[in-house]
């Protein structure tokens, strides 16, 4: 095929392979691009940041499936300001170089470009744009301005997303977005519709599954726990049913990463509801860990409210749910309800709504046997939707196919 890479390379300013729900994704997707065999190679502008955890990572790394990948940057993020800045410029004039070096192949090289900040992507896209080099971008969200609030450095960050979204990444020869609302954001645009692939977020289900295993807690939830993921709404729905005289053991795992724990506001909440002997928390746990706990579970909720960046985005944890094989409770938010249809694959409740949630999850209860099926439904679908050795395959015919034959995929 005329429009394959011999390279193709990831620009990224997340952490990779490991530290972050991006750096899950990106893992994944390098290993179905070596799975599709392909080669990728991996380029980080930004040294390892979580929580003040470090990498053991040298400047010049390789995975276990092949990927090489190297740091432009520090490899661990250092907290001095002088030492970050120091870092930035090194980077950038390593970026630099690398693009300078790829003059020569540049009609054989695909670069692949996520999450990067704006001076990185003003350098990548102008250069690729005006040097005639293939350039892919991700877009996984779209940010309401409430995210940025706060201070002159936050509302530098809003403005520095708003021109990345708007104007910059229109440069790029092909856009995979994460969900059908950005999608039309780009269509508005007059960016053309058959350079846009929707793809929402991967799975890794082999990792996923477990033998069975006993059940200890009634419902169960993973991930960050800030408001917009809807961590209250599903602990007051446990309060409600406490209130029915059911009571529901719940299991939280996870926190907020690289900023104060909610932990203990959340516990506080708990013991307002009255329910603090009923729900478990963990904080934050290895990944490995985190599958065990799952298996632990019932049924797994994901209870996002409906707000812009709910709706723009795919939830990375609905196909881990999935993935172990347990009922799901979702919410209704976004492509989640294009994709999956309620009691069959999934159970949803209303965005922001504590009694509904609760409604569902005593429906669950009280229709055992039907769950299971649901849940084996939901495995099925989204074992389709979101493996990712299925799914980059198709996401790299994309991305080298001519654009007069290029195909839309959801």
């Amino acid at each position: 095929m005329s429009g394959v890479s011999k390279r193709n390379i990831l620009i990224t300013s997340s952490n990779f392979p490991k530290g972050s729900a991006s750096a899950n994704y990106l893992d994944l997707f390098c290993r179905g691009v070596f799975l599709s065999g392909r080669q990728i190679e991996v380029y980080l502008l930004k040294g390892f940041f979580l929580g003040g955890r470090k990498t053991n990572d040298t400047k010049r790394n390789i995975t276990s499936y092949g990927a090489k990948y190297t740091y432009l940057n520090i490899v661990n993020r250092p907290s001095n300001k002088l030492l970050k800045l120091s870092g930035d410029i090194y980077a950038f004039v390593g970026l630099t170089l690398l693009l300078f070096s790829l003059l020569g192949q540049r009609r054989k090289v695909t670069i692949f470009a996520y999450n990067n900040e704006l001076y990185h992507s003003i350098l990548l896209n102008c250069f690729c744009k005006m040097a005639g080099i293939k350039v892919v971008t991700f877009v996984p969200e779209y940010y309401d301005i409430s995210e940025f609030s706060g201070s002159i450095t936050k509302k530098l960050r809003w403005y520095g997303f708003l021109v990345n979204f708007h104007y910059l990444n229109r440069l790029s020869s092909r856009l995979i977005v994460f969900s059908n609302f950005i999608k039309e954001k780009y269509i508005e645009k007059n960016y053309p519709e058959n350079r846009i692939l929707v793809q929402p977020n991967l799975t890794d289900f082999d990792f996923w599954m477990l033998p069975e295993t006993e059940t200890a807690y009634t419902v169960g939830y993973s991930g960050t726990l800030y408001k917009k993921d809807g961590i209250e709404d599903l602990l007051m729905a446990v309060s409600i049913l406490r209130n029915r005289n059911l009571r529901i053991k719940t299991l939280i795992l996870g926190d907020v990463v690289n900023e104060e724990s909610v932990l203990p506001s959340l516990k506080s909440y708990c013991e307002n509801l009255g329910i603090e002997k009923d729900v478990t928390f963990t904080g934050l746990v290895p990944l490995a860990d985190v599958k065990v706990w799952l298996h632990k579970c019932m049924i797994l909720a994901i209870t996002r409210p409906n707000i812009v960046q709910t709706v723009a985005g795919f939830p990375t944890k609905i196909g881990e749910y999935f993935a172990c094989g347990k009922t799901v409770l979702s919410t209704k938010i976004g492509d989640v309800g294009s994709y999956f249809k309620d009691r069959r694959d999934v159970v949803f409740a209303e965005a922001g709504n504590p009694v509904s949630i609760a409604d569902n999850l005593q429906w669950i209860l009280n229709n055992f046997e039907e769950s299971r099926g649901i849940a084996n439904n939901g495995l099925l679908r989204a074992d389709e939707l979101l493996n990712y050795k299925k799914t980059v395959p198709s996401m790299m015919q994309f991305v080298e196919s001519p654009d007069s034959s290029t195909k839309l995929s959801n």
